[in-house]
Formats: C-alpha cells, sequence, structure tokens
C-alpha cells in the first residue's frame, strides 16, 4: 500500500495508546552544561529565520537526514502496528481524511535521542484531530502523546553527543515536526522552548520500528481541505503548495485582490455538463460558503465572457450536496447534531449548487449602447458568477423601459434589488411611447388581489403618473395627428379616487426627493370631478374630499340603443327580442321617450291585445316582460330632476381630466350597476361608432373599472352576452380608438374569457383563490409565490413590456389615501 505527496503526516487516535518507556533517557554526564547550547540554539534560530521560507521541503528533509545519526532501533519505542490499527477508532477512521504514506520515504518519529522513520510497509493510517473537543479528550487520555505547555516549559535533560534535549517522546516529536513545517532544518543545538514547540496543539507522530536510517525519497502535502481543517484546529494559517497544478492568471489570494472578489462562486461541470440548447440550458454554479446567505430563487447574476459579454441569468433552483460520502440519516448522528451546541453544520463540508436560468446576452453595440440578444452561448467552465451590480444592466437584460409609467421598485424575495447605481433601487417603468408601437395602457391592465392587499393603494399610484401633463398620446383618426393628455374616467364603488384631487400630507421633503430622482409624479390632480348620479331617496356626503360635484341623471333615451339596460340578468332569450320589439314601437311614437311614457306604454290593455292577439308576442312572455320593467328602482334612477348625462359629455370627457363616478352612497346594487353600464356603453358606443360624439372620439380615454367582475363576467344569459360582447370589441379596437381598460378585481377567473386575453398587463397581488391564481396563466414558479406576496408586493407579467417580474410599489401614497 502506497500513498504519495504527503507532506505532513499527523494521527490521532480516539484511544489511548500505551505509554512508552523513554529508552537511554540520558545520565547526569550526558546532561552536561545547558548554557552553551543555549546561545547555539538561539544563533540557529536566528539563521532559520532569516532563510527563504519557501524552501524545497524534500532539501529540508534530505538535511535532516544526514544531520540525525544512526543509531539502533529504539526496541521499547517499537510496538506491533496491528495492535495500534486495531485500537484505531473506526468511526473516526471514517470522519476524518486518512493521510498518505510515501514510497520508501519515511516519517520522523521521535525517541528520547534520536527519531524513528516510517516506511510503507507499515501502512500507518495518519489523521488530523477534528475537532477541538477530540483533542482535548486525547490530551486527558494520552498525555505522552501530546506536547503540552507544562511539559514543553518544565526542565529536559541534554544530549551532549546529539545536542537534542530529554523530554517526553511527544515532545521530540512535535519539536521535529515544528521544524520541518516551518521550513528550518533541526539544529544540532536546543531551540528555544518559544519557538520550538510553539504551538502545543501539533500533530501526533506515532514512532516506528524500522531502522532510523531509511532513505527518504519523496516529500508530499495534503490536500487544500486537509490543510484548511488542520488551520481551523490548530488556530493558525497553514500555507501549502496546492497538490495541484495552478492555471494562468490564478493565485492563493485572487478573490481577496481582484474584481471577482464579490462572485458567488464558479459555473461547474463537477455536477452536470454544461448544456445550451434551444429548448433550454442546464447551467450550474457552485456556490462559496460565505456568500450562500445572499443567494435566493429569483437571483439575478451575470456570467462574463472572454470577449465582454454577459450572460444575465436568473437563479431557478438551489441545491445541496454532500461533499463527503457519509450517512447522516442515521439515529446516532441526528442525536449528536441536535445535542451540538450552536451550529452543527459546517457548509463547507457540504456542495451549494445554483441551477442558472439563462435570460439573454448582454452586449454593447458599436455605437457603445447595451442592448441584449437570446442566449446563444455556453459559458465557460470555472467562470465566476458576479451579482448585478449595474442598474442599466438589470433593465436591458429584463427589457424593462428606462422611462414610462412608475410601478415600482424591482425585488427578489420580498428585498428590493439593489446596485451599485444612484438611485440604487431598480425602477420598473410601463412602456408608454411609440417606439414599438402603441402604449401599453391601449393594450389593457389588471389588477387583482385579495381583499386588504393594497389595490386601491397601488391604483391610485399608478393613475397619478398617466395624468402628468406631459404624458400625451395622438388618435389615429386624427387628420392632424395631434396628441393630447388623457381622460381618466374612474368608476368608484368605495369613494376612494376623488381624493385624487388632494395632495399627501404625510410626505416628507425625502419621499419628494426620491420620487423626483425616478421621474415619479406626484401631488393632486386639480380638475379632479365628481360626477355624482341623482337617485330618488339617496345623498352622497361627499365628505371624502373637496373635489367639484356635478349632479346628473340617467335620460331614459340612452336605452333606443342600449336595451340591455334595463333587461333583467334572469330574461329569457325569448323575452329579450319581445323587450326590443316594445322598445322599438315606443320610440317611434311621438310620445316623450321618458321611462314613465315606457311604463304607461306597456300596461295599456289595448297594447298588450295588440301582440299577443296579432302572435307578434306569447301571453305569457308579454306578462313577463312588464313585470320586469316595472321593479321600482328603474323609477329612481331614470329622468330626474338634474342635468342629463348626455348633456354634460364635454364636461365629463375632457383632456387631462379625471372624472370620477363614485356610488358607494347607493344601496341597491342594481342601480349602482345601471350607473356603471351606462357609463360604460356610453364610452364604448361613441368609440366605435363612426357618427360618435366627437367629445369621446377624439379623446384619448383611460377607464378604470373597480369590481369590474361584477360588469364583465362570464356571460349567462343574453343580458350578459350582449355586455360582454359589447366590451370584447372596444378592447380589440382600443388602440386604433385611443381606449385602455384599467381594470380592478379580486375575482379575475369572473371576468370572462374573451375580455381577459386582450388584457397584456398583469399586476398580481396576494391572492389565496386557486382558481383565481390558475386563471391568470403565470409560470408556475410565479404562481407558488402569489399567496405569499406581503402588502404592496406584487408579480408582474407584460410580455410587451418585460420579462414576468417581482416588484414592490411605493411605500407612499403620491396623493391623499384614507
Amino acid at each position: 500500500m502506497k500513498y504519495e505527496n504527503v507532506d505532513i503526516f499527523t494521527f490521532n487516535s480516539y484511544k489511548p495508546k500505551k505509554e512508552s518507556t523513554p529508552v537511554n533517557s540520558g545520565t547526569e554526564e550526558n546532561a552536561g552544561s545547558r548554557e552553551s547550547p543555549a546561545e547555539l540554539r538561539n544563533e540557529s534560530l536566528a539563521e532559520s529565520r532569516n532563510e527563504n521560507l519557501a524552501e524545497s521541503r524534500n532539501e529540508n528533509l534530505a538535511e535532516l537526514r544526514n544531520e540525525i545519526p544512526a543509531e539502533p532501533r529504539n526496541e521499547s519505542l517499537a510496538e506491533p502496528r496491528n495492535e495500534n490499527l486495531d485500537e484505531i477508532n473506526p468511526e473516526n477512521r471514517n470522519i476524518s481524511k486518512t493521510a498518505n504514506s510515501i514510497e520508501d520515504a519515511p516519517d520522523l518519529v521521535a525517541s528520547n535521542q534520536v527519531t524513528s522513520i516510517l516506511t510503507p510497509d507499515t501502512e500507518e493510517i495518519l489523521q488530523i484531530p477534528l475537532s477541538e473537543d477530540l483533542r482535548k479528550d486525547c490530551l486527558e487520555d494520552v498525555p505522552d502523546f501530546i506536547p503540552t505547555k507544562s511539559g514543553i516549559e518544565s526542565g529536559t535533560e541534554y544530549d551532549t553527543e546529539f545536542g537534542i534535549e530529554h523530554g517526553t517522546e511527544s515532545d521530540i516529536k512535535s519539536g521535529i515536526k515544528s521544524g520541518i513545517e516551518q521550513g528550518t532544518e533541526p539544529s544540532t543545538e536546543s531551540d528555544s522552548k518559544s519557538n520550538i514547540f510553539s504551538d502545543p496543539a501539533e500533530a501526533i507522530f506515532e514512532s516506528s520500528s524500522l531502522p532510523r536510517t531509511a532513505p527518504v525519497s519523496k516529500t508530499a502535502s495534503l490536500s487544500i481541505s486537509d490543510l484548511s481543517l488542520e488551520s481551523e484546529v490548530l488556530g493558525r494559517s497553514v500555507k501549502e503548495n496546492y497538490p495541484f497544478e495552478g492555471f494562468a492568471g490564478c493565485d492563493d489570494n485572487v478573490l481577496k485582490v481582484s474584481p471577482v472578489s464579490e462572485a458567488f462562486g464558479i459555473v461547474t461541470t463537477g455536477i452536470e455538463p454544461l448544456e445550451l440548447t434551444p429548448s433550454g440550458a442546464v447551467i450550474t454554479g457552485y456556490i462559496t460558503s460565505a456568500r450562500r446567505d445572499e443567494i435566493r430563487l429569483g437571483t439575478y447574476v451575470v456570467v462574463p465572457y472572454e470577449n465582454g459579454e454577459k450572460l444575465f441569468a436568473r437563479v431557478g433552483k438551489l441545491q445541496y450536496r454532500q461533499e463527503f460520502v457519509v450517512d447522516d440519516a442515521t439515529e446516532i448522528h441526528s442525536r449528536r447534531m441536535l445535542s451540538a451546541r450552536g451550529n452543527p453544520v459546517n457548509e463547507d463540508d457540504y456542495k451549494f449548487l445554483a441551477c442558472l436560468d439563462p435570460l439573454c446576452i448582454l452586449y454593447r453595440k458599436a455605437e457603445g449602447k447595451l442592448t441584449r440578444r437570446m442566449a446563444d452561448r455556453i459559458p465557460h467552465p470555472n467562470t465566476p458568477i458576479l451579482p448585478v451590480t449595474d442598474r442599466l444592466e438589470v433593465q436591458t437584460g429584463l427589457n424593462i423601459p428606462e422611462n414610462g409609467i412608475f410601478i415600482g421598485h424591482l425585488s427578489v424575495g420580498g428585498e428590493l434589488l439593489k446596485t451599485n447605481s444612484e438611485p440604487e433601487t431598480v425602477a420598473y417603468y410601463l412602456r408608454n411611447d411609440y417606439s414599438m408601437g402603441d402604449p401599453l395602457i391601449f393594450r389593457h391592465m389588471l389588477i387583482c388581489g385579495s381583499t386588504g392587499t393594497g389595490k386601491t393603494f397601488l391604483s391610485k399610484n399608478i393613475l397619478r403618473q398617466f395624468m402628468n401633463e406631459s404624458n400625451r398620446y395622438r388618435l389615429r383618426g386624427s387628420p392632424d395627428k395631434a396628441r393630447k393628455n388623457p381622460c381618466l374616467v374612474i368608476m368608484d364603488p368605495q369613494d376612494e379616487y376623488s381624493q385624487l384631487f388632494e395632495d399627501n400630507e404625510n410626505l416628507t421633503e425625502d419621499d419628494k426627493f426620491r420620487f423626483e430622482s425616478e421621474n415619479v409624479t406626484y401631488g393632486r390632480v386639480l380638475s379632479t370631478k365628481a360626477f355624482v348620479a341623482k337617485v330618488d331617496g339617496q345623498r352622497y356626503p361627499g365628505d371624502k374630499s373637496r373635489a367639484e360635484q356635478i349632479e346628473f341623471t340617467i335620460p331614459f333615451s340612452l336605452v333606443e340603443h342600449n336595451s340591455w339596460l334595463i333587461a333583467a340578468a334572469g330574461m329569457s332569450e325569448l323575452q329579450y327580442i319581445g323587450l326590443e320589439v316594445l322598445l322599438g314601437d315606443f320610440f317611434k311614437s311621438s310620445v316623450p321617450h321618458t321611462y314613465l311614457n315606457f311604463i304607461n306604454h306597456v300596461d295599456n290593455e289595448g297594447t298588450r291585445s295588440y301582440y299577443v292577439d296579432s302572435g307578434k308576442l306569447h301571453e305569457s312572455s308579454y306578462d313577463g316582460i312588464v313585470r320586469r320593467v316595472r321593479s321600482h328602482f328603474f323609477s329612481k334612477v331614470f329622468d330626474r330632476d338634474a342635468t342629463s348625462i348626455t348633456d354634460l359629455v364635454d364636461k365629463i370627457f375632457k383632456p387631462g381630466q379625471i372624472s370620477v363616478f363614485p356610488t358607494e352612497y347607493i344601496s341597491a346594487p342594481r342601480i349602482r350597476d345601471l350607473i356603471v353600464l351606462t357609463i360604460m356603453s356610453l364610452i364604448v358606443d361613441n368609440k366605435l361608432s363612426t357618427t360618435g360624439k366627437e367629445a369621446i372620439k377624439e379623446t384619448p380615454i383611460i377607464l378604470a373599472l373597480d369590481e369590474a367582475h361584477r360588469y364583465l363576467s362570464n356571460a349567462n344569459g343574453e343580458h350578459s352576452r350582449l355586455i360582454i360582447s359589447r366590451f370584447a370589441d372596444a378592447a380589440r379596437q382600443g388602440r386604433k380608438e385611443g381606449l385602455g381598460l384599467f381594470l380592478i378585481t379580486q375575482d379575475p377567473q369572473d371576468i370572462d374569457d374573451t375580455v381577459f386575453k386582450q388584457i397584456n398587463t398583469k399586476l398580481i397581488l396576494n391572492l389565496n383563490n386557486d382558481a383565481a391564481i390558475t386563471s391568470l396563466k403565470v409560470p408556475k414558479e410565479y404562481e407558488r409565490r402569489i399567496p405569499y406576496l406581503k402588502k404592496g408586493q406584487m408579480i408582474i407579467h407584460s410580455p410587451d413590456n418585460s420579462d414576468i417580474v417581482e416588484i414592490i410599489g411605493l411605500s407612499n401614497c403620491v396623493v391623499r389615501h384614507r
């Protein structure tokens, strides 16, 4: 059995060995005077300090061999090798690494006067002490094998023939080993106690029964992990030559002095081969123990190429693997770990792997602009994995615009992503120009989240950005393609959006400075107006803001082209057809087209006989229609004593104005729905019609619809199908007509698919409903995060704007929010 390349032999037996009796321990004649040898020892030590510490260990051993004279074997120290091996605890042999012996190369084992030499046939198993506790146990059990301070400092005899002090066997062993490690030859004089035996925790050398004059042919070294372990146990630095050939540009302290000192680790092929295919990639990185706490799922990293390009990637999987083969799934091991003090896990004993999902490759064009392309190159093995520290690299890598409508700040695992740029956070903007087509608001947005997750807070912050004075859109139908500020129309069921008229008095100067540094628009919009429907028996308090309040009523004349306004949800298809027949004939009559006149018309017995007797309507259908249209709440809404909404179109749909329609004060849900559907139909009809009113047709409109699931739910009747069909058309033509839908809901699964498919940008807050999460159709890894999102934390999915990312909204509202 041969072991090569071992510099230091160490042995640590968990069981005590029999104490060896020194032979030729010395006499008074041998002792002689110690004064002269002490002087020689100090002189020798001074010379050794001036020598180059990096000398080859082969030369040291050769010099040592020449200076130590041969002497007959010390029989008293020789013990049967097999007995010693049997005493070694198998458990300790498995835990620690077995040191290598060398071919025809003895170890230096001290007796009282000379050293014994180990040769390969001894097949000694040498180990490094495993822990401080184990070392202390050995000190207590075998004091003669490990030098202690008391033993070293106590007086010893000195051999005048060989210039070696007589002490314990382990004293001499430790002294010789210390001299070898320090790159000095053993002096023929006695060295200073404080220098030769400077470390009382040196590894133990076991004696051999072989001749001391055996030749030394090779030196060897422990592995790096062994040296690290020895350094940790002994409490001092151990510098050794690496047992492998170094590569160009590598030195011991490269991570301390080079820019890659920030590296999380390296790309490795030691686990799986690097692979890049059209359908995916397998890129595994080894993460160093010092940086493992900083890695999270979703962490963004870059891997440099040799030509200056960088792979921009995201951590998609984290994994621990054992460094050493050990069965830690046992009762004994678990009890030891649970009873251990502090953290029983030694990170160096495990491989920590991060699997990278490549997103793109970053490179600079000829003009110097940073841009990206698909990941079409594989990184080199052992390339450092670096954190992303440049904000522009993050925005380019994720395809986030550098400006636009501010949404929030990029985050990973609920923590803001920070860079070395100023400001250090990465702002997320929604594309709002015509560089790549129409602004994304005209491709529609959805904000969804459970109650109390901050939907209204977030919506206020985003909608305020659209009302920036410099934010203008063009209409394709306009002859001169002039750009106009948008009109923001908000359906407000909780009476919260009229507060856009008010400043947030809690904003500090620091808040305002941060807003301005990232182009975040804040402060009230003076053009905010509240349009209040006059309902019999209901009064709007209007105490949440000082915005101007304008009352209006809904004229029954709007029903002529929107029969579904008075169609009940449970009306059958035959009844709905009959209702359209009745309305058509009524609006052809010369009487004023009011709701009361229509009720009088259908209640007339002659009218009933005309339709039933002629067979135009079945008797049961006619009676069912009359019952539904005579509902008492219609009379509370239609034709009240206020300005008709059709006469307020020019005031409602003005560029740069926020028109809020609060409905919280109305107790009847059906009346609230009627008001909202009326405003929605007014906008859609005029946008889609070629002869629509110019105030609506020629103004960019953003329609914010809170509780959108109430009005755009899955069609379950003729009434619902008509509404959905109309809004699906509006959503499809929104880009051309300058109409953007801003939908807010806690039940996205209830929105009809024909409308849902037109939504490009989804902002997802916390949701606990599995059906709602599934309906959003985001990647599985993000689906799992949604139930754990904190307030203000969201996932944004906008394929035309960026990759899917996690962001955190502003902590303060840019306008009043109470």
